[in-house]
């Protein structure tokens, strides 16, 4: 920090941890959302409490003195939405599969304490956010505050990323250039780069909805900012989720950015650092007609996985076990083994079986229905702009995961389902309310006289069934 108080930030934050935490209890329930929301991809400062009592369940504490704060004023934990049945599902079969896994791996049962039960529950915590959100029921403006404080996250993040990569030369390419994940800790350069890709097409869908200059201007420009660290980041998965989101935004909303996507593919080599292009160019071998070494790698544990998924292809063998099957030796000169697919999908068929993957597909389609939905019909620029935010999220999402695994972390996905919950809870504010029916009864039918019901003698004078102007 450069004022000698860096050893004051952990005791700092844990008091504003605490402050948080009982004034969500005990006063209003989204003070703890707000305490977190900064913090959810900002891994390295989270862990900087991990000492202090409770400090690396933060996250989890959290979330129990936000529902504690809903008991206490009588709403309901659990919001009345088809999400909560969906992700009770979901929750409940993962957790089987669990127990499935230890007995694959004949390791330890899964129960609170053990290893693989706390990657189980981190991984659930991001469905949790959005059924958290959901009940909390944001108004507007708390709404457009979460959306703030997001933006104030991804700034954060970009910045720091900014700080390590802008003094590198990227005149040629080497593996020494791909830096850490910055605050995104453990999830690496491919987290970060997923998560910058997300980022990015979520701010130009919130741009394009976006009615005041400057919010706009502000807008483009994080979004710029997030697309910039992405392409320092060297990351083909990223580059590609990038292209897809961007694409899918400026068809669904800004048709002119099409021209402008254009323009960048055609002339990418002209102003992309060279770096960056033999990244791109060394994918593919025209002259040797093969893969680099990277890709054919992940053809390889692919081939690998599959054979592990032909004998178990129900259930799979059990969620959390491929990194601890010691399968896949590595080739490109790293120690040990590889512990991912590379590929998220795959790794689901092998953990979880088709019951998993369909399972896991549902809960997909549903996010991305749900937040096209709201897109569609909502009359609301903001909310719209929340659901196009959803679907360019996922969509980026969807292919980053083709590449390696970018769902389970939580500092990559977290605000994806942040998002959601709010996108849940407008489907709630504005779906229309059914008038029912009219019940059958045995009284006589009430009937309105018209307005005007002064009779004249003419009206006497014939029977209603002649004609007025005679025969």
């Amino acid at each position: 920090m450069n004022f000698g108080l860096e050893s004051y930030v952990p005791y700092v934050l844990y008091l504003l941890a605490i402050t948080s935490l009982l004034l969500s209890i005990f006063w209003r329930p989204i003070t703890g959302l707000f305490f977190l929301l900064p913090l959810l991809p900002l891994q390295t400062i989270r862990y900087r409490i991990n000492d202090l009592p409770l400090g690396g369940s933060l996250i989890g504490v959290m979330l129990v003195g936000i529902a504690i704060g809903l008991a206490r004023q009588g709403k309901p934990v659990l919001p009345k939405s088809n999400w909560t049945p969906l992700i009770g599902v979901y929750g409940i079969f993962t957790y089987v599969s669990l127990w499935l896994g230890s007995i694959y791996l004949n390791d330890e049962f899964p129960l609170p304490g053990s290893r693989r039960f706390g990657t189980w529950q981190e991984y659930m915590v991001m469905p949790a956010l959005l059924l958290i959100v959901a009940a909390l029921k944001p108004t507007k403006k708390e709404m457009q505050a979460i959306v703030a404080l997001i933006c104030l996250s991804i700034l954060v993040a970009d910045k720091s990323f900014w700080n390590t990569v802008s003094g590198s030369d990227f005149s040629s390419y080497s593996d020494g250039l791909r830096q850490e994940g910055g605050t995104l800790g453990y999830a690496g350069i491919n987290g970060l780069a997923a998560f910058a890709a997300q980022s990015s097409a979520f701010l130009l869908a919130l741009a394009g909805f976006e009615r005041r200059t400057w919010a706009r201007l502000a807008l483009y420009a994080l979004g710029i900012f997030s697309a910039v660290c992405l392409m320092y980041s060297l990351s083909r998965g990223g580059y590609a989720a990038f292209v897809v989101g961007c694409f899918l935004v400026a068809l669904l909303k800004q048709r002119k950015l099409l021209v402008l996507i254009v323009i960048l593919a055609c002339t990418w080599t002209a102003w992309a650092p060279p770096a960056v292009q033999q990244r791109i160019e060394m994918t593919y071998d025209p002259q040797s007609r093969s893969l680099d070494n990277s890709a054919n790698t992940r053809l390889e544990l692919w081939d690998n996985a599959m054979e592990v998924f032909h004998s178990n292809a129900i259930l799979g063998a059990g969620f959390n076990t491929y990194e601890y099957m010691n399968l896949n030796k590595r080739t490109d000169g790293g120690v040990g083994y590889y512990q991912d697919t590379h590929n998220y999908f795959v790794k689901i068929l092998v953990e979880t079986g088709v019951v998993g993957l369909i399972l896991f597909l549902l809960l997909v389609g549903k996010l991305f229905f749900e937040g096209f939905q709201v897109f569609r019909r909502s009359d609301d620029p903001f909310f719209a702009s929340l659901g196009l935010g959803l679907v360019a999220w996922l969509t980026c999402v969807i292919v980053a995961n083709f590449f390696g695994d970018r769902w389970s972390f939580l500092q990559v996905n977290a605000y994806m389902w942040v998002i959601a919950g709010m996108v849940a809870h407008m489907k709630t504010i504005e779906e229309p309310v059914a008038i029912p029916e009219q019940a059958e009864s045995d009284e006589a039918p009430i009937t309105h006289e018209p307005e005007d019901t002064e009779m004249t003698l003419e009206d006497f004078s014939q029977p209603e069934w002649l004609p007025r102007n005679g025969i």
